[in-house]
């Protein structure tokens, strides 16, 4: 399997290694040894020092890393978070990045997410556009919709809300990005949003995806109310193990643009794919939001459409 371009494209379009910098790769156990070794070679093949930091597999998505390895963190020119779990929304992470730090969060990517025309090969550059236009609009509206063949219909305020954008590129301080995700989405406002979501996707970091039968939330004023499915146990499980009852929080809202990702065992190409839509429960502060809960759940459906005041904006992946 020829994975060059995809490593290539990392660590030159998304990161852009620079020369004499230090480039921290946070892993732990669950990580992939052939993507480290692998980004190691490209980083030092650049003029730049590689930094492996081992840490403690993360009790939850969201988690924050060992007060050492923060530290470290910010010391770095830029960070690769190879973790077996999602902690980008940390303190840790906002921190860095506060301080110049550039970071790709790219927890959970095996050696084949880096296959020659997979998610990690693609233009984020020319990507990028698409991602901002839909950005911009969340921006401007006043309320959304979400629906999907499978029957979610999921509605609410974004009144006041900044549009988020993650297109993959990190070129310049203080960058934060994830690919292979490229998306748009925001964190709608506290206690507004009302419906059901069908997630036919997957739970993501919540056991072996994708799904093999559909888990339904039901939320009511902005806070799951109920959750239904034979794969439900993955979900009560995770927010038991979380024990904050700040998790029921609607936290965010998003459309995938990535043309290459597609719905498997990998969590970040999942979320990437183009026509998934995902929202996430718990911890809203890194999107917008205000509910500073104790972690940040993702979860994904498929064939999404996005209606924003009313008005169509996208329909299974394509712009309107």
């Amino acid at each position: 399997m020829d994975t060059s371009s995809g490593f290539g494209n990392v660590l030159d379009r998304c990161l852009a290694v620079r020369a004499g910098e230090e480039v921290m790769l946070l892993t732990d156990d669950g990580t992939d040894h052939e993507v480290v070794a692998a980004l190691v070679d490209g980083i030092e093949s650049r003029g730049a020092a590689a930094i492996v930091s081992r840490m403690p597999m993360p009790p939850l998505p969201g988690s924050e890393p060992p007060s050492a390895i923060a530290a470290a963190m910010r010391e770095a020119g830029a960070v690769i978070e190879l973790t077996s779990l999602f902690i980008g929304s940390s303190s840790a992470r906002r921190q860095a990045t506060a301080a110049g730090v550039r970071y790709l969060a790219m927890p959970g990517v095996r050696l084949e997410t880096f296959r020659d025309d997979g998610p990690l090969t693609v233009n984020f550059d020319s990507i990028r556009a698409d991602a901002e236009r839909v950005g911009t609009a969340w921006g401007a509206a006043s309320t959304y919709r979400v629906t999907t063949p499978a029957g979610t219909d999921l509605r609410g305020s974004v009144q006041g809300r900044p549009g988020r954008v993650l297109h993959g590129v990190a070129r310049e301080d203080g960058d934060y990005m994830a690919p292979p995700d490229i998306e748009a989405g925001t964190a709608p406002v506290e206690a507004s949003s009302d419906g059901t979501v069908v997630i036919d996707a997957d739970l993501l970091f919540m056991g072996q995806g994708p799904l093999p039968s559909p888990v339904v939330l039901h939320f009511t004023e902005g806070e799951l109310v109920l959750v239904e499915g034979e794969e439900s146990g993955r979900l009560h499980e995770m927010l038991a193990r979380c024990d904050d009852e700040r998790m029921v929080n609607l936290a965010e809202v998003s459309m995938a643009f990535n043309p290459s990702g597609r719905v498997c065992g990998v969590a970040m190409e999942t979320e990437s794919a183009l026509g998934t839509a995902h929202i996430a429960l718990g911890n809203s502060i890194a999107y917008g939001g205000t509910v500073d809960a104790i972690a940040h759940l993702d979860c994904v459906m498929r064939d999404a459409t996005l209606e924003l005041d009313g008005r169509p904006v996208m329909v299974a992946g394509g712009l309107v």
